[in-house]
């Protein structure tokens, strides 16, 4: 619903990305990566209005696992912007919170279903003494419902302001005008809410980036197996928690995850001399039946389909 009352102007850029390829090249500014949870319809929208000293944006996401995030000295500020709740940071459930980023957060977010999100990223230079003081890292800020309503309201009001009168937008003085009034609500609604400290599943998230560690360095190793539990120095119960509450999913499963995306970032390559059969034996898939159909279930294509697509593409 919000989309439909914001269009492309001179001062809101409305971007419509095609897949998800496109979609990733814009999150290398924040050094993480999307993985799809399923095949289907892609379907992301951002808006942008860029402001002197930030970018506020809004956002139509995806069903993803979210890997990464280094934000290099900025503070970002995810809104919800819709109901749902099911989203997970290194564990935690989210909810209705703010998530706030400083600088190298090293997160890995759970998304299970398509989301709303409105996003203020500031530079490091303008950030307010309290902001400043905040640790690099990644905190759950949770509002009182008028506040995050008032906070949305205002966010909702720029960004159609931006997409119906941009004249207004860019009139002299109104970018620095806007902004600060943008600032004051982030830090009046801030300071209604309170930090959720609660850490019981604090070390699930080094035990998922052990895994990463582990699995990373062996793409043939298989994820469920005892032996990489007692590599770690965990049971196989403990591990499969882990990876439950961190990734939304068994620990075969995200492995299954990882390597096929990443067979399909190695056939998108198209490299002369590159065989379905050598990338899928190279990040362990034994069985190219199987491969076959876990690659068109999870890509919603099949392997030699990318390959094909790619090496036209270089052609």
């Amino acid at each position: 619903m919000l989309f439909r009352n914001l269009q492309s102007s001179t001062s809101l850029e409305l971007v419509r990305y095609a897949d998800i390829d496109q979609f990733r090249v814009s999150e290398r500014y924040a050094r993480a990566e999307s993985v799809p949870l399923r095949s289907g319809q892609f379907s992301v929208l951002r808006a942008s209005l860029a402001l002197p000293a930030s970018t506020l944006s809004l956002v139509r996401t995806f069903p993803r696992i979210i890997k990464g995030y280094d934000f290099a000295g900025r503070l970002v500020i995810v809104v919800p912007m819709d109901e749902i709740g099911s989203t997970r940071v290194n564990g935690k459930d989210v909810g209705r919170s703010l998530i706030v980023f400083k600088g190298d957060a090293n997160c890995t977010v759970y998304e299970p279903e398509a989301r709303i999100v409105a996003i203020l990223s500031i530079k490091r230079d303008e950030l307010a003494e309290n902001w400043l003081a905040l640790d690099d890292g990644h905190l759950l800020l949770r509002l009182p419902e008028l506040a995050l309503d008032r906070l949305r309201m205002h966010v909702r009001g720029i960004l159609e302001t931006a997409a119906a009168h941009p004249e207004a937008i860019r009139a002299e003085g109104a970018p620095e005008t806007i902004e600060t009034a943008l600032f004051s609500a982030f830090q009046e609604a801030m300071s209604a809410g309170h930090v959720d400290r609660s850490n019981a599943r604090s070390r699930y998230k080094t035990i998922v980036d052990q895994i990463e560690r582990v699995v990373t360095s062996n793409q043939t190793t298989n994820i469920y197996c005892d032996t990489l539990a007692k590599e770690i120095g965990i049971s196989a119960r403990t591990m499969q928690n882990a990876v439950h509450a961190v990734c939304g999913t068994s620990p075969l499963r995200y492995s299954q995850l990882n390597r096929l995306w990443a067979v399909r970032r190695q056939l998108r390559n198209g490299t002369p001399g590159l065989t379905i059969k050598a990338s899928a034996y190279a990040h362990g898939f034994w069985h190219m039946g199987d491969f076959s159909k876990l690659y068109h279930d999870m890509i919603g294509e099949l392997p030699s389909q990318t390959l094909a697509n790619a090496r036209r593409l270089l052609a």
